[in-house]
């Protein structure tokens, strides 16, 4: 055998050897950037955070970007001592407590507070559905009531 032979056979040799390397590396990238990504995903999994001022927001703009959102859970309110809140199912308003009123007539009071704060509580929603009308229903009713009437 001449040693160009034994030669050849060494470069076919290091080319396998190294193409096998050259695989187990690719492999090796590959799980991590799978894993990564994977990592990366939950790192930033937040939780819903909305919260305001009725004097900032109206509580009819919250409740509209909760509904826009299809939100699952409870918006509280404050205003002094009192404390009412209204509970989303896929973003509807659902049920509504404030001064010891219950449905639209808690929601109409809450619409008319001016000052005062909320915050959503996002939670998973198990009741019936207490109120059934929309809340944009409910707000043409409001609106109504405080303009005394329909215009025309």
């Amino acid at each position: 055998m001449s040693w160009e032979s034994v030669e050849g056979i060494i470069w076919v040799a290091i080319a396998g050897l190294g193409s096998g390397v050259l695989s187990a590396v690719i492999l090796i990238l590959l799980i991590r950037m799978k894993h990564a990504k994977k990592t990366h995903q939950t790192q930033f999994q937040t939780s819903f955070v909305f919260s305001g001022n009725l004097k900032q927001t109206t509580l009819l703009d919250a409740i509209q970007f909760l509904e826009i959102g299809r939100r699952e859970g409870i918006l509280h309110v404050y205003s002094g001592r009192r404390k009412g809140y209204l509970t989303f199912l896929k973003g509807q308003v659902v049920d509504a407590f404030y001064r010891n009123e219950t449905g639209r007539e808690a929601i109409f009071q809450m619409l008319e507070l001016i000052e005062g704060d909320f915050y959503f509580e996002p939670k998973t929603v198990s009741q019936p559905r207490l109120i059934s009308d929309t809340m944009m229903d409910i707000a043409f009713e409001w609106d109504s009531r405080r303009n005394g009437g329909f215009q025309q």
